[in-house]
């Protein structure tokens, strides 16, 4: 700042500073950093507390967060030293202005709290710190320019017709996909979907159909067993699901059992559906290979699931009598 030399002297000026409380056994001690900064700049302050009484000590309260018109930063108190008399207290903080001009530190009240009494009161005097400016005192006062008219600035159309070029061809594309409906609707019609295999025959004769079936394509003879088996799950999971209208296409061999048993399917039955899937997802996931053999047995596993399970033909009269 270029007053070093002054700042040091108010400085050695302000360390002595102090104003003793009227009250006996207790003074209070302010200590000012410097009496002159500029704006935003950091000022020390230390408040020195001294008790001679016993069982006194000072109410260590917060004194910002302002100060008058300085702001409080970085404040704190420190315990006294052991074994000092009289006891000091030391409370140490840093102030800082953000205006100029000769600015009033108002004074400091404090407490001191004695036990079976009433408390002391302490206050400093009154200080005041000269806050200066951060601009070279030759660019302080600098002369207003005169005031310009406002500058006219040319009209700008080319967002509006980057909008109607927007606009225009959204139009333009919703033309043509009217065109094109009306062109080929007939040929874009959604396709049908296939019949439900179980409206015209029962699902133990679809199943039975479909094994034959699978046994006539021979897989296990042309190296398919894993197709093989793929398709005698799906085969008896859209069996089961035909015959006690539940969806298990999509359901693991693991959730299966659990759906079929809500719908009443003994438990016999439920114990030989999870042996035979669990036996398909071998082959599908585990890579395990066994012969042509094996895919009969596995039909043979299948037939036997379906006997168990088809419905049974109600009993005439005639035939339990």
């Amino acid at each position: 700042m270029g007053r070093l030399p002054a700042l040091i002297a108010l400085l050695a000026i302000a360390a002595g500073a102090a104003l003793a409380a009227d009250e006996p056994g207790a003074r209070v001690t302010l200590d000012l950093g410097a009496t002159e900064a500029s704006v935003g700049d950091p000022i020390a302050l230390r408040l020195s507390i001294e008790v001679a009484a016993e069982g006194a000590e000072p109410e260590r309260r917060a004194l910002g967060p302002r100060l008058g018109p300085f702001a409080v930063v970085d404040e704190a108190w420190s315990e006294p030293e052991p074994g000092r008399t009289p006891r000091r207290w030391v409370w140490e903080g840093r102030l800082a202005a953000f205006r100029t001009g000769r600015l009033a530190l108002p004074a400091v009240t404090l407490r001191v709290l004695r036990p079976g009494a009433e408390p002391l009161t302490l206050a400093t005097e009154p200080r005041s710190i000269e806050i200066l400016s951060v601009l070279d005192p030759a660019e302080a006062d600098p002369a207003l320019a005169e005031i310009k008219p406002p500058v006219s600035l040319p009209a700008d159309y080319g967002v509006l017709a980057a909008a109607a070029a927007v606009v225009a061809g959204l139009l333009a594309a919703a033309l043509l996909l009217w065109w094109l409906v009306r062109r080929y609707g007939a040929r874009l019609a959604a396709v049908p979907p296939p019949d439900d295999p179980f409206r015209r025959i029962a699902p133990d004769a679809w199943i039975y159909a479909e094994l034959q079936k699978l046994l006539e394509r021979r897989l296990a003879e042309q190296g398919q067993v894993d197709r093989f088996f793929a398709e005698l799950s799906r085969i008896v999971k859209l069996y089961l699901a035909g015959r006690f209208r539940v969806a298990l296409l999509e359901r693991t061999t693991e959730e299966v059992p659990a759906w079929l048993r809500q719908s009443g399917v003994a438990a016999e039955s439920l114990a030989a559906i999870e042996d035979l899937l669990a036996s398909c997802d071998r082959v599908k996931f585990a890579r395990h290979w066994p012969g042509a053999e094996d895919c009969r047995e596995a039909v043979e596993r299948a037939y036997r699931i379906v006997d168990a399970t088809k419905p049974r033909p109600a009993a005439t009269a005639s035939g339990a009598a």
